[in-house]
């Protein structure tokens, strides 16, 4: 046993001399953290080894405190950086964990001095046909009378469209952002055509401007209509931070025109008492300024700041709507024979509501580079719509008589892409 007991004591000599030098190495004084600029805090005064009289005047219970890298304070610099800008505490991640771009980047920029943020975005989108009306209808062959409807103001559905949208945002170090942002949607257009068929169509009740075309009178061999509209949107917005910084509520000023023509044309032809065809042209163009306020959120839904996540907005709003339109009728003749007539109408102030949704995954690239990839949509509400015209008014050889219906809607929808970059 006393053998043991020897070769044990010289096993463990070098392990105590091994786990000595390991606490020694770990120990970094005030002396040594002065070039890395770190302040430690130290028991003892001085540089170098404790003597034994500085362990004398600790209390019995202490011990040596160790300082190491990862366990330095996370207090924040209060000096500027080089280019001369403060240090955003209120938006800020702890150093030791590292600068986490955040959950909306306007509202905690991925570096502390980052205050400007713009987004650049190809909204595809479609928009949803009119509401119901019955334009031209089939009639029933070797009778006077109308069958199903053949072209309806709800067939009108567009094509899609490339719209640009750009947003410039410009960020406090309170997380308090201001927002410009500009939409222009060029022309959403729509054909529809219906194939020739001698005397197989008519207006549908009650016309267009009050014209009734078919039968006992004139039948008619063709149609086509054309739908054009037309976006524009500016907004400026203040927004704020809520919610632990992973939500911004806002509040602002907005501006939308929707601009809107319909053309439609058909042709005839006729033998008694001679024969002769001849054309009807219909237009009308519809204007709609809507100026009012807003407010919505926009959120961080899933994920985490400065990673892969999912961000969603809701906007609403109320406006002045200023509405007008002007319709053109003109009839031809293959005779020469020929007339024009047409009427406008400009209407009071209606209240419109517009409402805006959003969803969008978030795709870091770089330290100061987002992909975004999402859903777009946007709802108006109390237009003047051209489909609307046909029933209000009448406009003929002899009369012109101007009416305005400012009870339309309109729903834009579609894909965005884009990116985001912030300096």
């Amino acid at each position: 046993m006393p053998k043991l007991r020897l070769v044990t004591v010289f096993l463990l000599l070098p392990l105590g001399r091994s786990l000595a030098g390991g606490w020694e190495d770990g120990i970094v004084l005030e002396g040594d953290r002065e070039d890395a600029g770190m302040v430690v805090s130290s028991p003892y005064a001085g540089s170098g080894a404790p003597t034994t009289e500085q362990f004398e005047q600790l209390p019995a219970e202490s011990e040596p405190v160790v300082t190491s890298p990862t366990a330095a304070s996370t207090a924040y610099p209060t000096g500027p950086y080089d280019d001369g800008q403060t240090w955003c505490q209120a938006t800020s991640a702890p150093l030791s964990e590292g600068l986490a771009q955040p959950a909306i980047a306007p509202c905690c920029p991925p570096r502390p001095h980052a205050r400007w943020s713009f987004r650049s975005d190809a909204l595809l989108l479609w928009r949803n046909a009119p509401s119901s009306r019955p334009i031209y209808s089939n009639v029933v062959p070797d009778t006077e009378e109308l069958g199903s409807t053949a072209l309806n103001a709800n067939d009108l559905n567009s094509d899609v469209l490339v719209a640009p949208r750009l947003s410039l945002f410009r960020t406090d170090c309170d997380g308090q952002t201001l927002e410009a942002t500009y939409l222009y949607a060029g022309n959403f257009f729509s054909e529809r055509s219906l194939p020739y068929s001698p005397n197989g169509y008519a207006t549908s009740p009650p016309g267009i401007y009050g014209n009734n075309w078919g039968p006992p009178d004139t039948n008619l061999d063709s149609a086509n209509a054309q739908l054009l509209g037309q976006l524009q949107s500016l907004e400026f917005n203040a927004r704020h931070c809520i919610w632990a910084d992973t939500c911004q509520f806002l509040v602002g000023a907005r501006w939308l025109q929707w601009n809107e023509t319909l053309q439609m044309n058909d042709s005839f032809f006729y033998t008694d008492p001679t024969p002769i065809s001849g054309q009807d042209f219909y237009e009308t163009r519809c204007f709609n300024n809507l100026w009012g306020g807003q407010i919505g959120l926009d959120t961080l839904l899933l994920g985490r700041p400065g990673m892969a996540r999912v961000e969603g907005l809701v906007k609403a709003g109320a406006y002045y709507n200023a509405t007008g339109q002007a319709s053109r009728f003109k009839y031809v003749l293959s005779d020469g024979y020929n007339f024009e007539n047409q009427a406008r109408a400009d209407g009071l102030a209606a209240c419109s509501f517009v409402g805006e949704v959003g969803l969008t995954a978030v795709l870091p690239i770089c330290c100061n580079w987002d992909f975004r990839c999402g859903y777009f949509g946007l709802w108006l509400t109390n237009l003047a719509q051209p489909t609307k015209q046909l029933s209000d008014q009448d406009i003929s050889q002899f009369d012109s008589v101007a009416g305005l219906n400012s009870a339309g809607s309109v729903i834009l929808q579609g894909l965005s892409l884009g990116l985001e970059g912030r300096w």
